[in-house]
């Protein structure tokens, strides 16, 4: 049996559909309602409740043999619950422990990386058995701006589009998570998952265009422009993306593809083979 918390986010659905084709898998959620999604998924075991609750979480580790953790994005105590899991496991026996963790999780100025690297840390004291995944932004992300893209031809984002990030596609996110938890030599392991070289958002729009047979360009959104649309959020993730779009702004978030490449044992996923599939999907859907 192998737990997955945070099952209903993309990342946890992602990882339940490629897992349960070939494993136990139980699904930790926060809301009864994401307890069908995941049984259509292939989940056998749903388990409702908080992270923060110590009983759901041991509830939820009786008879795991390893779990793969990956906290709400953007929890402001994201250390304190990835403390308790970690304690909670130790004490359940999991044989492995795989931590979702982000892209240089070492960048203090944003915090929610930092936070990350508090929990790795925690993994390194806790004596577990562990294995940490450091992906890259996900293809999908830019998918958000999609139906701007396709009808108006404006790739937006709110920092520079000539800095320079690595993606991955999340399907070899989840592909490589389940090598990683079900093949023998993964324990005690850092893996930074990177599907491309370092691209700009410029050089994005240029791919987006090829793949839909239209002009594309990228433009940046004024961070103030930002703030006044993302009114809906909590403001310690509205706070913290802004310090982010501050960091990319200067610095992007550029990675090194090796490390998939090697648990893939394949080449990653393209931008390229990512934008024909999108832009293939928006024409039959059409």
């Amino acid at each position: 049996m192998i737990l997955v918390t945070g099952a209903s986010g993309k990342t946890g659905k992602a990882l339940v559909k490629t897992l349960s084709k070939t494993e136990s898998v139980r699904a930790f959620v926060h809301r009864e309602e994401h307890v069908s999604l995941m049984e259509s998924l292939g989940a056998d075991h749903v388990i409702v409740g908080d992270l923060q609750g110590e009983p759901a979480v041991r509830a939820a580790l009786s008879g795991v043999r390893a779990i793969y953790h990956i906290c709400s994005n953007m929890n402001p105590d994201e250390a304190g619950i990835g403390k308790l899991v970690i304690e909670s496991a130790k004490k359940a026996g999991v044989e492995h422990f795989v931590y979702h963790s982000v892209l240089h999780p070492q960048i203090e100025v944003m915090n929610h990386h930092w936070q990350k690297m508090r929990v790795e840390e925690m993994l390194f004291e806790s004596g577990l058995p562990f294995a940490i995944l450091q992906p890259a932004p996900y293809m999908q992300n830019l998918l958000a701006g999609w139906k701007s893209i396709v009808e108006d031809g404006v790739l937006c984002v709110p920092y520079s589009v000539h800095a320079k990030f690595s993606f991955v596609d999340l399907e070899d996110v989840a592909e490589a998570a389940k090598i990683i938890l079900t093949e023998p030599g993964h324990m005690n392991a850092i893996y930074e998952l990177a599907g491309t070289a370092p691209t700009s958002h410029a050089q994005v729009a240029e791919i987006f265009s090829r793949a839909l047979n239209r002009d594309v360009r990228a433009e940046k959104e004024e961070i103030g422009d930002w703030r006044l649309r993302a009114g809906g959020m909590s403001e310690y993730a509205r706070e913290n993306l802004a310090r982010m779009f501050e960091y990319y702004d200067q610095w992007g978030l550029a990675g090194n593809i090796n490390a998939l490449r090697w648990l893939l044992k394949r080449e990653p996923t393209s931008l390229k083979l990512f934008a024909e599939k999108a832009a293939k999907d928006t024409r039959a859907n059409t």
